[in-house]
């Protein structure tokens, strides 16, 4: 996340070319010299990729440190947050389920898990159990994930909490990234089986394909010798736990045991004389569901189509079909790429959230599938990422020249304390501490409070004490009898809709 989103969507755009018999050993000293390099000038603590092909783990490297201020180097075993790498686990999951007879795709959700309850009716009713994993829920991406973020709700009370979030759009009307559904989706796991996702996930993938050191928790990581720890720009931050956010994207791994995991999609559900889940049900999740976005699909190396599926998202390049996940968590950046007709996937994991990460993803394409492509593109993306940098530094510019100067607030601090309520969210308060203003958003209290420092009229400019968040701005609604009566939070962080809280005073 920390603008996730607008570089996953940049990489997903990238083209691809033709494919390459074979590589040397040579080739792949160079491609690890290429990312060896890219780690220093984008500035990442620690890096890690696997590469499989025609059934064998070709290329293993890990690069930097766990920890910056540790310094302790990452090996293959080095646990990173895989984030939204997650959901194809948690769709296999279901595949399962769906291979055992326990329930079928088209099922209703709350046929199974009764408890599931959205805003409008019509979406409880109808949801179907590949809806949740497709992205096509009728919700804008990333709606309602303030329920989870940061605080030690239980799953379950999550996605009761959703209830109050009112949908924008019609059921499969266009994509929306949902982690609250996918949230949901495990929560439907425990309803048929009796086993909560953490547990269904390690019994039968994790366990079953040697990914014994993998975890769906990061309790107790700081503690862990070979746990990767989160950065922002270089600097190590605490662990968040992620328990809540379950299956859309709680599990830990290492670059060693994703090729396990790799290697299962690679062959269909199959891993050596196991089979996990069936072939029929593999070429469902890789079909697609939801469109996406293409483009003109006329360029020269453009994609045709653009698709999510069920937990993995979906392109064309050339008639070979490109099956591939990202992953972003405040510190943590993965990708899982798979692309059965060439027998190639591999992994990307880094411990900070870079465009690092879609730049190598589209070199290791580019290696196997394109050799004539000689564009840097690792180059081209460090421009990206320093200049979304600087758009940054110049909007906050923007900001001051546009601020009213010589203004007040029009009523006394002790007007504006108290407690309010986002109905979704939870409840915040407004409090008088020696530095003046303090406001704190009670479900994130660790993460989410900040001074309140007088910016123009009724607004207030914020920074909260999570080090991924921008700073923002709190506008205070005055009523009609002179008193404060809520407040709205203006951010500029799109993996999380500030906006739509409407926090009113109890």
């Amino acid at each position: 996340m920390h603008k996730t989103y607008i570089i996953i969507i940049f990489a997903f755009l990238g083209v691809f070319g033709t494919s390459l018999n074979a590589q040397s050993k040579k080739d792949f000293k160079q491609l690890d010299s290429y990312i060896s390099k890219y780690v220093g000038e984008f500035g990442m603590p620690g890096f890690a990729v696997g590469i499989i092909k025609n059934g064998e783990v070709v290329f293993m490297e890990t690069y930097g440190v766990k920890n910056m201020e540790s310094g302790k180097k990452v090996d293959e075993n080095t646990l990173f947050g895989i984030a939204s790498c997650s959901k194809a686990f948690t769709a296999a999951c279901i595949s399962i389920l769906v291979d055992r007879g326990d329930l079928n795709w088209k099922d209703k959700v709350v046929e199974h898990y009764p408890e599931f309850n959205l805003y409008d009716p019509y979406l409880t009713a109808e949801m179907t159990v590949e809806d949740l994993l497709a992205h096509r829920s009728g919700y804008e991406t990333f709606d309602g994930d303030l329920i989870w973020y940061g605080t030690d709700r239980s799953t379950s009370e999550v996605v009761e909490r959703f209830k109050y979030r009112e949908n924008p759009y019609s059921m499969r009307e266009q994509f929306g990234y949902s982690n609250l559904m996918f949230i949901a989706a495990g929560e439907l796991i425990e309803s048929v089986t009796g086993q909560s996702w953490p547990e269904f996930v390690e019994e039968n993938i994790l366990d079953k394909i040697n990914m014994e050191f993998s975890t769906t928790t990061n309790k107790g990581f700081e503690d862990n010798k070979n746990a990767a720890w989160p950065h922002i720009d270089g600097k190590s931050m605490d662990f968040i736990n992620y328990d809540n956010i379950g299956a859309a994207g709680a599990i830990n791994s290492s670059i060693k045991e994703m090729m396990n995991w790799a290697s299962l999609v690679l062959d269909k559900g199959k891993l050596g004389d196991s089979t996990i889940f069936s072939e029929k049900n593999y070429y469902k999740m890789v079909s697609p569901y939801t469109v996406l976005n293409a483009g003109r699909a006329e360029k020269q190396g453009g994609l045709h189509f653009s698709a999510y599926g069920l937990g993995w998202f979906l392109k064309d390049f050339k008639g070979m079909k490109i099956i591939n996940h990202g992953g972003g968590l405040p510190g943590f950046h993965s990708k899982v790429v798979v692309v059965p007709e060439d027998s190639l996937a591999y992994v990307i994991l880094a411990n900070q959230l870079s465009a690092l990460v879609p730049a190598i993803d589209r070199k290791v394409l580019n290696f196997f599938l394109d050799s004539s492509d000689t564009i840097d593109w690792a180059s081209k993306y460090l421009t990206y990422e320093n200049g979304q940098k600087e758009k940054q530094v110049k909007i906050w510019e923007q900001f001051e020249e546009d601020r009213v100067k010589n203004t007040s607030p029009s009523l006394s601090d002790s007007a504006y304390a108290g407690i309010y309520e986002d109905k979704m969210y939870g409840k915040a308060k407004i409090e008088i501490s020696e530095d003046g203003l303090l406001i704190t958003l009670l479900p994130t209290a660790k993460l989410f409070t900040s001074k309140l420092e007088h910016w123009h009229y009724e607004t207030f400019k914020i920074k909260f004490n999570d080090p991924f968040l921008p700073a923002g701005f709190v506008t205070f609604s005055i009523n009609s009898k002179g008193e404060v009566s809520g407040f709205k939070i203006d951010m500029d962080a799109p993996d999380f809709h500030f906006h739509k809280l409407d926090f009113i005073r109890l």
